[in-house]
């Protein structure tokens, strides 16, 4: 019997290509389920650290699952009482942010059309009518926000439960078919998770710091901005802005452009002394990625899973990374994903 002629190396690129996009294909349909369940796994991580941190400490697993979900739904119902209440008490509000961003526009009108822009096409008028009018939509989509929110709040207890049990079978299974991998598995996993870890920790102190400076200045709905300014840190390079630009303006409108501007340059430091101090002091070095790989990241997986896809971008870019230098056949794709040669190798970065 002839062996069954092997593939040539292009075809062999053109068949991992070819499935590469059959799988994002189905990902990207499977999206409004696939979305919330990885952000589930990605919360089992981080809950998962504490668990374990928590048996470190002394406590039986029985203990530590009861007190780590204890504080997981501890912390769902501050985000739902306090956040929630924020942003729909800012929603109330909107109407009068509306009257003074239309005065302040009248008073720059000349500077405006001295640039080439017409304020009446910047009123908020058509804007507010228009959202009154899909008031319906409006409420279809607070729905299905609160049961992507309920799913996620499902999967991720029932996570926790198996934290233990399917670390174990990783292990088993990696044992028995690829033994020889088991060890560089175990590195790589450590690294993604790692990051996760440090990247939340960073981004804890980041919105805890920036809720203080909002608090401290006047600025309204500080906690609510505050766990934006958190959440948006897992987005790199455009997160901030994102996070900081509504306050700013809030302040701006609400207290004058002095608080505004001392908003502004507060919370920059902050983040400044966040990004460039203390996580490279607690990770001990940068991401194993290419800054263009990282900013590519955004945009593609935003587009595969939407707003999870944009804050879990560089988790999941690194879980393909670390995929693809475990077989031979896909060792390349890692290597094109990680930073230039020119830096350190990667040996020398793990």
């Amino acid at each position: 019997m002839t062996p069954a002629p092997s593939l040539s190396e292009p075809a062999r690129i053109l068949v991992i290509i070819a499935a590469a996009v059959i799988v994002l294909a189905g990902m990207k349909a499977a999206a409004p389920i696939l979305g919330p369940l990885v952000f589930s796994v990605f919360l089992a991580v981080i809950f998962g650290m504490l668990l374990h941190w928590f048996e470190r400490k002394g406590l039986s697993p029985t203990g530590a699952l009861i007190l780590t979900l204890a504080l997981f739904l501890a912390i769902i119902a501050v985000f739902v009482v306090v956040i929630a209440g924020s942003f729909f008490q800012l929603l109330a509000e909107l109407p009068t942010y509306q009257d003074e961003l239309e005065g302040s526009l009248e008073l720059a009108g000349p500077l405006l059309l001295m640039v080439g822009i017409d304020p009446a096409s910047l009123s908020l008028s058509d804007l507010a009518g228009s959202l009154a009018a899909n008031a319906g939509g409006l409420l279809s989509s607070l729905w299905d926000l609160v049961t992507a929110i309920l799913l996620v709040i499902l999967t991720t207890v029932f996570l926790l439960f198996e934290a233990r049990g399917f670390s174990a079978k990783i292990r088993i299974v990696l044992e028995e078919r690829r033994p020889d991998d088991l060890p560089r598995f175990t590195t790589l996993a450590q690294k993604n998770v790692d990051y996760i870890i440090i990247r939340t920790q960073v981004n804890l102190v980041v919105g805890i710091g920036t809720t203080i400076i909002l608090a401290l200045i006047g600025v309204e709905y500080a906690i609510f901005w505050g766990f934006l300014a958190f959440l948006l840190g897992f987005v790199p390079y455009i997160g901030f802005w994102l996070a900081v630009i509504p306050p700013v303006l809030l302040a701006w409108f609400g207290l004058g452009p002095v608080p505004a501007l001392m908003a502004l340059a507060g919370v920059s430091v902050l983040n400044l002394l966040a990004e460039y101090v203390m996580f490279p002091h607690i990770a001990g070095r940068g991401l194993d990625l290419s800054p263009a790989v990282v900013f590519i990241s955004l945009i593609f997986w935003g587009w595969i899973l939407g707003g999870v896809g944009v804050l879990l971008a560089v988790p999941l870019t690194l879980a393909v990374q670390m995929t693809c230098e475990m077989f031979d056949e896909t060792q390349w794709i890692g290597i094109l994903l990680g930073p230039s040669p020119g830096g350190k190798s990667r040996e020398d970065t793990r």
